[in-house]
C-alpha cells in the first residue's frame, strides 16, 4: 500500500566548515582560481555559497574560496558536494539531460584537488568569467499564500503527522503553476505533502482549528497530490503551458511531519504555502504519480518482488547489519491516455538508503528506444539532499510513457553502523545497535518511492 511520498527538490547547503590552508608555492602549468576553478564554483557552488546564499559561508572570492581549498577538494572527493545525486554510472544513461546539473565530471573534481595541492594559485583577474548572478528564491509571482488557522507545537520527544486545512478560495476552476512552501520552524518540520480536496472532505475533519492528526496520508477517500517540500527546497515552478488541475471550491490539506530533535521542546509553528496560479487554462496538464513502497507482491507479477532475506513469501524487510541489500518493486502503466510525456524523476528513500535506480520497461519500443530506459538513478543518495530532477527538454522532446510500460524501482539499502547516516540516527534516537527495518513512515522505518511528474494534452 502507498503510505506517503515526496516531490523532491533541492535541499540547502550544509555548511564546508572553515579549515586552515596549507602555504605551498605554486606549481608551474598548475590550475588557476580565476581561469579554471571560479567557472567550477559559479556552476556548481555558489547557487548556495554566495553572499546571502543559504549555506553560511561565501566561495564568492578568491580569498574565501583560498582558505577552503582542501576543504573543497575533499569534499568534492568524497561527493557530498555539490548536492547532486543523480551521477553518471555505468549502469544508467538517462534519456535526456538534468535541467540545472550541479554534478562535477571526474575531471573537474580532479581540478579542484590539482589546485588545492598547488597551494591554490589566484592567477591572472583577466581570465575571471563574468560576475555570479544568483537566482531569485521564491517564486517568480505569488498569487495566493495559504497559512494555518492556528500554529501547531509538535509533541516533544516524537513524530508528528499534522493536517491543516487551506482554503485557496477558488470560484472558479484554477491551474497552478507554481508552489512553495515556507516552513515556520526548519529544525522541526520534516516533510510536508500537499493535496487537493475536491470534495472538501477535510473541512468536517480540521473542525473549528482546522486540523487533525493524519499518520499515512490525509485520511481522505479522494484526493491528488499537488506537490511536496522536503528540507530546504526550493520553489517549483512550471514552464508557460502547463499547469496542474485545481476544481473550483476545491479545499488543500497540507500533511506536515514534525522530527523534533531530542532534548528540545518544540515551539508552536504555522508552515505556509505560496501558489502562483495561470492566467488562463494551459494546454497540457502535469499529473504527480507516485509509484512503490509495495508491501507485498500483486497478482499479476507486479508490486514487491521476491529477494534476499525473504522468510518464505516475498517481503519488505531489511535486517540489522545488512549492506547491499536489495528490494525490487514493479508497477505497471494503465492510463486513460494512450501516451504521456514524463517530466522527470524523483526517489525518496530514509536513513538507510545508499541508491535508488528507476526503470522503465518498453512494451513496444518506439524508434530509437531501447526495451529498458533508466529514468533515474542517485548513487550518491542523502536523505539531506533531496530533489526532483526534470529534463531539459522541450515539453515536445520528453520521454514518452505508454500504457503496458512497466516502471521498475530497485533500493538499495545499508542497515550497519559504517552507515553514517543510519549512524547518526541511531544516536538521535539514543538506540544501541542497527534493527530490522520494515517499511513505514518514521525516519528509523524505510521507504522505496519513486514519483514521476508526467505531461499530457488538457482537454
Amino acid at each position: 500500500m502507498m503510505r506517503s511520498l515526496f516531490l523532491l527538490f533541492l535541499a540547502p547547503a550544509a555548511g564546508l566548515v572553515l579549515g586552515c590552508s596549507i602555504e605551498t608555492t605554486p606549481s608551474a602549468g598548475a590550475p588557476t582560481f580565476h581561469r579554471d576553478i571560479e567557472p567550477l564554483l559559479q556552476k556548481s557552488c555558489l547557487g548556495c555559497h554566495a553572499q546571502g546564499g543559504t549555506a553560511p559561508v561565501s566561495l564568492a572570492s578568491y580569498e574565501s574560496a583560498k582558505a577552503l581549498a582542501p576543504l573543497i577538494a575533499e569534499e568534492t572527493e568524497a561527493r557530498r558536494m555539490p548536492p547532486w545525486g543523480a551521477l553518471p554510472t555505468d549502469e544508467c544513461a538517462p534519456p535526456r539531460p538534468f535541467r540545472g546539473d550541479l554534478h562535477l565530471s571526474l575531471d573537474e573534481i580532479a581540478l579542484l584537488r590539482a589546485w588545492s595541492d598547488a597551494g591554490a594559485p589566484e592567477g591572472d583577474p583577466a581570465d575571471a568569467p563574468a560576475p555570479f548572478a544568483p537566482v531569485a528564491a521564491g517564486l517568480s509571482r505569488t498569487d495566493i499564500e495559504l497559512s494555518p488557522r492556528e500554529p501547531f507545537a509538535a509533541a516533544e520527544g516524537s513524530d508528528s503527522f499534522r493536517c491543516f486545512v487551506l482554503d485557496p478560495g477558488l470560484t472558479e476552476p484554477a491551474w497552478v503553476q507554481g508552489y512553495d512552501v515556507l516552513p515556520g520552524d526548519r529544525e522541526v518540520v520534516h516533510h510536508a505533502l500537499i493535496y487537493i480536496d475536491a470534495n472538501r472532505e477535510s473541512e468536517a475533519l480540521g473542525g473549528e482549528r482546522g486540523s487533525y492528526p493524519c499518520f499515512g496520508d490525509a485520511r481522505l477517500a479522494e484526493t491528488s497530490l499537488l506537490g511536496a517540500w522536503a528540507p530546504g527546497t526550493q520553489a517549483f515552478e512550471l514552464p508557460p503551458g502547463v499547469g496542474i488541475s485545481v476544481p473550483a471550491n476545491a479545499l488543500l490539506v497540507m500533511q506536515v511531519h514534525y522530527h523534533p530533535k531530542p532534548g528540545k521542546k518544540p515551539s508552536p509553528e504555522a508552515t505556509r504555502v505560496a501558489l502562483r496560479l495561470a492566467d488562463r487554462k494551459p494546454g497540457r496538464a502535469l499529473l504527480n504519480v507516485p509509484l512503490g513502497n509495495a508491501e507485498r507482491p500483486s497478482w499479476d507479477g507486479n508490486g514487491l518482488l521476491p529477494g534476499p532475506g525473504d522468510r518464505g513469501s516475498a517481503e519488505f524487510r531489511i535486517p540489522e547489519g545488512a549492506r547491499g541489500h536489495v528490494e525490487r518493486m514493479r508497477f505497471a502503466v494503465d492510463f486513460p491516455i494512450p501516451e504521456v510525456s514524463i517530466y522527470g524523476a524523483g526517489v525518496h528513500m530514509h536513513r538507510a538508503g545508499v541508491d535508488m535506480k528507476v526503470d522503465q520497461l518498453h512494451l513496444d519500443p518506439q524508434g530509437d528506444e531501447a526495451g529498458r530506459t533508466c529514468l533515474v538513478q542517485t548513487p550518491a543518495w542523502d536523505y539531506n539532499w533531496q530533489r526532483l530532477y526534470s529534463y531539459d527538454a522541450p515539453i515536445d522532446d520528453l520521454p514518452r510513457l505508454r500504457s503496458g510500460d512497466v516502471i521498475e524501482l530497485r533500493c538499495t539499502y545499508d542497515n550497519t553502523t559504517e552507515n553514517p547516516a543510519l549512524a547518526a540516527q541511531l544516536i538521535e534516537e539514543r538506540l544501541p545497535a542497527p534493527q530490522d527495518i520494515q517499511l513505514g513512515e518514521s525516519t528509523l522505518d524505510e521507504m522505496c518511492v519513486a514519483f514521476l511528474p508526467v505531461v499530457h494534452p488538457n482537454p
